[in-house]
């Protein structure tokens, strides 16, 4: 204490000192010396105020006179000679001394300096220096008294009240208050000066009235600014920004929870039991769900942030640490430590003096990247699913892969390979702008970081996936892209998930109807006590992350210091993965050992239901308890009670708002206290409730009110203005609107996903969806918007000019001429697509115009206008269904269709296959001939003629059979690939034709032994996998139809019928009937399928360009790849004429070689006749020459025996014998009529020996 003491005196004598000296310098001091000589001492001069001692420097004599207490008799004696020795008065020592307990505890609780003046002791505060400055002068207490503490009273119990209510109060709440009380106050005491008879009294009181109207009136300065001080002081209150659950009422947390159970019961009933029609409301494919229950899955999802570059936010400090300590004790005991040290180290060292100044370079380095660290935030979301509800197995709970979203550019890491290209397509859209990213194309920087780390140590990266988001949060990009990724562990799956703003984008409702999910979510502003994340998975994560971060800070710095590396030690995105991946194996390890999971879902309440399968009934769930210090008994009571029967009832979201208003009914009651009368009493027998609280949730008693509040809401709505309820009611009615046209565009974009479901899998769709996300728009105030679009508008005109702009709109107006003369205009909108508000309401959200096809390359299907252009999709109207496309055809144009004529164009679809010129071999073409002709062959019997061919007109005709076959043995020809290993596109696909001439005879029995038709029908019909049936009627008028049998997919047929007349064609659809039931028995033709109609007498040409568009789709080049049919048909037109017209001049070459072959044939064997007779009438007379002679006669002989069938080589044996086990008899060789060589084996057998007859010189059988 002496020490101390010691150091005041001497620091109070050095300053006496200075300024003295600086008085003396001045001259200052001889003035005043002069002028106190000759005037003497001034007059009405203040005598000098002595210094007052601050509370640490009492408190320290104090504990002085402790010590030395023991040397003195008594305290008298003790406090007179300490008196003395301080120069103090006896008195102001004797009133030190007597409250040296209370210095000692606020010296404790406060820390105060010795020299309040400068600093204070307190470490840890955070007020500033000057907040900080003279305190601890006086004891707290002192000042002056509040003349008003009745209203202080009041208030503080005003205030206690709403709080406990869970109120929200604001400080202008508080300052109205006041207001409030303070009037009531000064009225009454305004009453009593009235009252009052002394008069004393009477002026007390007035001077009372008149402070209060002074605080009245300086309460409206500056808002109350000063006045708010010192009632939040009086209240011992402090503002805060308040937790999200502060802001819930009571009567909110119970509807809230209410409905969270009631929205997960409700989504496992209608999964597992729910109507089929209900289901397919939610998903795509409810059959494939209902069929993999057994697979169901509940998954719980949500995001924790993470600030894992910042490192733990806690340290441990020693006890000295903590301690108040003197100042200046601490630099002097700190320069002298480091003296020491400098003095202990040699000269040659090379370690640098610990009092040396740092690099600036790296004091700026640390500091800024400590903040680039602590603003470094990562986002993981946590997945636990529960796996065995749907089964006789005990319930197991898993802690599935995570999701870590990074900062950067929209990516996923998964579809980058180790190249740094991405692996397949991906579009997406944020913010407006459409991104596409090509298979197989450099990613450039995107993930860099992470693709190395991931090169490091791939392993960890099979447990976790890692996308990256601007701001690092999950938006709709990320939804749609995470959905992806889930949709692959399970067929059947519920997701729970908190309200955040990508769970309710149109991306989200489209990813999960195409990967057949349901989804529920939490109440808002409940996750944290009902989320399984929030309540038993965040908080061990988030540690576990920071203690394997301060391991690895740890080991790095100590490797670092190891090498003589001075630096910081600085995470790699290695070092991050590690973290998360090692905390993440560490929770599920958890959960092996100990099922966290399920008793988590338990005690929430959220698990109380497990289905049976057997009986078509919810279980309840009773083997555990609930209940936890988040989740309240009061959300639990009725847990098992919201079912009618066993069917869980369908939650009332329209609680939230009818429990908001309950609450705001309550609080209005409170502030506004009323004693009824009887005709406020008569409003009770009125049946209706006020427009505020006609809520369904109230008017079907989900929310019940008494009759208190029946009565308080009638006299709130009594004792609002008129003008407020039009605008509540207007309000209302708009919000109400907007939640109808929402609830419809949402079912118009559910069905325009279920369309798109028709042509491609669900796996297909999840790929070719285009998630959308927006950048969260700045609150900019409408007057600053306002400058600033004007200051914007002025800048366009004044960069583009007036002749510019001009110009331009002027081209616009020239495009828009265009594209109506072209038809490509966009088509007035259906009248009563928009009659009603609810869906012009819809039509102004901005989800109208982004339906699936947005942003994608579409193809027209329309026959009218474009077909088979493309252009780029700029809008999709879900509530129209018509989609805008851009850039259209050669002309670029514009056009506006409904979203049935266009569809998507898929990057695996062929460019379409061109005509080859028409130039054939022979070889080609006697194949042709044979085929469709039947052209007989030399030596082969003439029982049936070869149809001469008819050249097709250049006017349309009525195409006959073997044009048919014609055509399409030409579309062979066109599909024919030389390079693949079945160049035969028709038998690689099994694609078939009926022949028009079987077909024909065989519903008209143009046949001589009509039995023969059945099986060679039937043979005609097996082994194929799409089969093309040309059916004929006679008129008027004559017309072809074709019928298609289609067994791709399977075993099951899918049945076509195209009809191109305007009408049915009555007899073609008798005749397709007959043949169909010929072909698959019991099956029954179908409607004619929609197709564009034939404009002219050429159906026949209608039925190959229905055959072409088929295969062109079967080949892989996508529907009207060649624009429409009736392009098509024109196509065939011309080149089956020429086609034909080759055919007509093969078959003439083939008949006049044939006629030479038989005047050759008649010429040989005459001359080998004539040779015979010569040989035989020749006699050798010579001996020598009657060898010769015999052998001349066996030859002879020979010649001119009989040859046999057993005479026939074997493989001429084998096909005799393959037509006699399979062969029909008919055939289209011979038109299906009298049999050939093809189809009866013993025509096949004569022309064989024939054949051997003639190359042994006899003349071939009649």
């Amino acid at each position: 204490m002496k020490q101390v003491l010691r150091e005041v005196a001497s620091e109070q004598a050095a300053k006496a000192a200075s300024e003295k000296r600086r008085l003396e310098q001045s001259g200052v001091r001889q003035e005043f010396e002069r002028r106190r000589r000759q005037g003497g001492r001034p007059k009405g001069r203040r005598a000098s105020r002595s210094s007052e001692m601050p509370l640490a420097v009492q408190h320290a004599l104090t504990l002085k006179m402790k010590k030395a207490l023991p040397d003195f008799s008594s305290e008298h004696t003790l406090l007179t000679a300490m008196s003395k020795k301080m120069g103090l008065s006896l008195m102001k020592v004797r009133k030190i001394w007597q409250r040296r307990d209370i210095l000692a505890r606020l010296q404790k609780h406060h820390g105060f300096a010795l020299q309040p003046h400068v600093s204070t002791g307190a470490k840890g505060l955070k007020r500033t220096a000057t907040q900080r400055r003279y305190r601890g002068y006086r004891l707290p207490g002192g000042g002056r008294k509040s003349a008003f503490t009745a209203v202080r009273d009041s208030l503080l119990v005003w205030f206690e009240t709403q709080r406990c209510h869970g109120h929200s109060v604001k400080k202008v709440h508080i300052l109205e208050q006041w207001r409030l009380l303070m009037t009531k106050e000064l009225l009454d005491l305004r009453q009593q000066s009235e009252a009052a008879v002394d008069r004393h009294e009477r002026a007390a009181l007035l001077q009372l009235v008149s402070e209060g109207e002074k605080q009245l009136k300086s309460s409206a300065v500056d808002s109350g600014r000063n006045r708010l001080k010192q009632l939040m002081k009086d209240l011992r209150a402090k503002d805060m920004v308040p937790d999200l659950k502060t802001q819930v009422s009571e009567v909110d947390e119970v509807a809230r929870a209410k409905l969270t159970y009631q929205a997960l019961d409700h989504t496992l009933w209608l999964t597992c039991f729910g109507p089929e029609a209900e289901l397919r409301e939610r998903v795509s494919k409810p059959a494939v769900l209902r069929a993999n229950l057994q697979s169901m899955v509940l998954l719980f999802a949500d995001q924790v942030p993470l600030w894992l570059k910042s490192g733990s936010e806690k340290e441990v400090y020693a006890k000295w640490e903590s301690d108040p300590y003197p100042q200046s004790l601490l630099r002097q005991e700190l320069l002298d430590h480091h003296t020491r040290t400098l003095a202990d180290r040699t000269s040659d060292s090379q370690v640098p003096p610990l009092l040396s100044a740092e690099l600036p370079a790296v004091t700026e380095k640390r500091k800024n990247s400590g903040q680039r660290q602590k603003r470094y935030r990562l986002t993981y979301e946590a997945r636990q699913g529960l796996y065995n509800l749907c089964s006789d197995a005990p319930l197991v709970g898993k802690v599935l892969p995570g999701l870590l979203v990074v900062h950067g550019a929209h990516a996923r890491l998964n579809n980058i390979d180790s190249a740094g290209k991405f692996i397949s397509d991906e579009t997406f859209e944020y913010n407006g702008t459409l991104v596409v990213r090509k298979a197989k194309t450099s990613a450039g920087r995107l993930l860099f970081g992470w693709r190395k780390a991931r090169q490091s140590d791939p392993e960890l990266f099979r447990r976790i996936s890692v996308m990256s988001q601007p701001s690092a949060n999950v938006d709709g990009v990320i939804y749609v892209w995470a959905q992806q990724e889930l949709a692959a562990l399970t067929p059947v799956c519920i997701q729970q998930r908190d309200c955040y703003a990508a769970a309710w984008s149109s991306s989200a409702a489209e990813s999960l109807l195409y990967s057949n999910h349901l989804q529920t979510i939490i109440g808002p502003k409940m996750t944290a006590s009902l989320q399984l994340t929030d309540t038993d998975f965040s908080r061990s994560f988030k540690s576990l992350c920071r203690s394997e971060m301060d391991r690895l800070r740890h080991a790095g710095q100590t490797a670092l210091f190891a090498s003589g590396n001075k630096e910081i030690w600085h995470c790699s995105h290695l070092d991050l993965i590690r973290c998360v991946v090692s905390a993440q194996d560490e929770m599920s390890r958890r959960q092996d050992e100990k099922d966290w999971i399920v008793s988590g879902l338990r005690r929430n309440g959220i698990l109380a239901y497990k289905p049976d399968l057997s009986s078509g009934k919810l279980v309840p769930l009773t083997d555990a308890e609930c209940c936890s210090a988040r989740t309240k008994p009061s959300w639990l009571e009725d847990r098992f009670l919201w079912r009618v029967g066993s069917v869980p009832v369908k939650p009332d979201w329209s609680a939230i708002a009818g429990a908001q208003a309950v609450a705001d009914l309550v609080e209005w009651s409170l502030n506004h206290p009323h004693v009824l009368s009887s005709e406020e009493e008569a409003l009770l027998t009125v049946p209706e409730l006020p427009e505020d609280l006609q809520i369904p949730c109230i008017e079907s008693g989900v929310l019940t009110l008494s009759l208190d509040l029946q009565r308080t809401a009638w006299r709130k709505q009594l004792a609002t203005s008129d003008d407020a309820l039009a605008k509540k009611r207007e309000r209302r009615d708009v919000k109400a609107m907007l939640a109808l046209a929402k609830k419809k565009l949402h079912g118009k974009l559910l069905e325009a996903m279920r369309h798109r479901l028709k042509t491609m899998s669900q796996q297909q769709a999840l790929a070719r969806l285009v998630p959308r996300a927006a950048e969260p728009k700045s609150q900019t105030k409408k007057s600053v918007k306002k400058n600033l679009l004007k200051t914007a508008s002025k800048a366009v005109v004044k960069k583009m000019g007036l002749a510019k702009a001009l110009k331009e709109q002027k081209a616009l107006e020239d495009q828009e001429a265009l594209e109506e003369q072209s038809g490509s205009a966009k088509p007035p909108l259906a009248a009563s697509a928009l009659s009603d508000p609810v869906s012009a309401k819809a039509a102004e959200l901005p989800a109208a115009d982004k339906g699936p096809l947005f942003g994608k390359t579409c193809r027209v299907l329309l026959e009218e206008a474009n077909c088979g252009k493309s252009g780029k999709c700029t809008a999709h109207n879900v509530l129209l269904g018509t989609v805008t496309l851009t850039g259209v055809g050669a002309t670029c144009a514009t056009t506006t269709l409904f979203a049935d004529d266009v569809c998507e164009v898929e990057q695996a679809w062929l460019p379409p296959l061109k005509w080859k010129g028409m130039h054939l071999k022979r070889a080609l073409k006697q194949v042709v001939c044979k085929a469709c002709l039947g052209i007989r062959l030399s030596l082969e019997e003439d029982s049936y003629a070869s149809a001469t061919v008819e050249l097709i007109q250049k006017k349309p005709q009525m195409l006959l059979d073997q044009h048919l076959l014609m055509g399409w043995e030409m579309l062979r020809w066109h599909f024919w690939d030389e390079k693949s290993e079945e160049p035969d596109f028709f038998r690689k696909h099994s694609v078939r034709l009926l022949d028009p001439r079987l077909c024909v005879q065989f519903l008209y029995q143009e046949h001589p032994n009509p039995g023969l038709l059945p099986p060679a029908l039937a043979h005609e019909a097996t082994d194929y996998k799409l089969l093309f049936v040309p059916v004929w009627a006679p008129g008027p008028p004559c017309h072809w139809t074709l019928l298609v049998l289609d067994r791709r997919e399977g075993d099951e047929v899918c049945i076509q019928y195209l009809d191109t007349l305007a009408t049915v064609h009555k007899n073609c659809a008798q005749n397709a009937q007959l043949l169909l039931e010929a072909l698959i028995p019991g099956a029954v033709l179908p409607d004619r399928a929609k197709c564009p109609l034939q404009k002219s007498d050429d159906c026949g040409f209608w039925a190959l360009a229905s055959i072409l568009w088929i295969c062109c789709q079967l080949r892989g080049e996508g529907p009207a790849s060649r624009g429409s049919r009736s392009r098509l048909v024109m196509d065939l037109v011309a080149f089956l004429r020429t086609w034909v017209g080759q055919m007509a001049e093969e078959q003439k070459k083939l008949e006049k070689s044939l006629a030479d072959e038989d005047k050759a044939l008649k010429k040989a064997l005459k001359a080998n006749h004539a040779k015979a007779l010569k040989l035989a009438a020749s006699h050798a007379a010579a001996s020598e020459a009657s060898t010769k002679a015999a052998a001349l006669a066996h030859e002879v002989l020979n010649q001119g025996k009989e040859p046999e069938a057993s005479d026939l080589s074997a493989s001429e044996k084998a096909e005799i014998e393959h037509i006699r086990q399979f062969g029909l008899r008919i055939c289209s060789r011979c038109s299906w009529q009298s049999g050939c060589l093809d189809c009866c084996w013993e025509k096949r057998e004569r022309y064989l020996l024939n054949k051997l007859r003639v190359s042994l010189g006899l003349a071939p059988l009649k």
